[in-house]
């Protein structure tokens, strides 16, 4: 195997677990991870936040992102 195959395995390779962007995609609406930072306010909020920020896999912080959204909606209207 020449060097320039290996090097361009080592470039692949470190695509596929580079880290995900900041920006949260939901179906066709991407979501700012600022704009939830600033929904959260309790700790299981920003617990959850720490979640969606590390997750990988798209359709599980899809998840994580549907159970913030439920968490933020119960909260505003127990303070209500």
């Amino acid at each position: 195997m020449k060097y320039n195959t290996k090097r361009k395995r080592k470039a692949r390779l470190r695509n596929l677990f580079r880290s995900t962007s900041p920006q949260v995609e939901e179906g066709h609406t991407k979501i700012s991870f600022s704009a939830l930072k600033k929904l959260a306010s309790t700790n299981e909020q920003k617990d959850i936040l720490k979640r969606i920020e590390q997750e990988t896999i798209p359709t599980v912080r899809n998840a994580w992102i549907d159970y913030f959204l439920e968490k933020t909606k119960q909260s505003k209207y127990k303070s209500d």
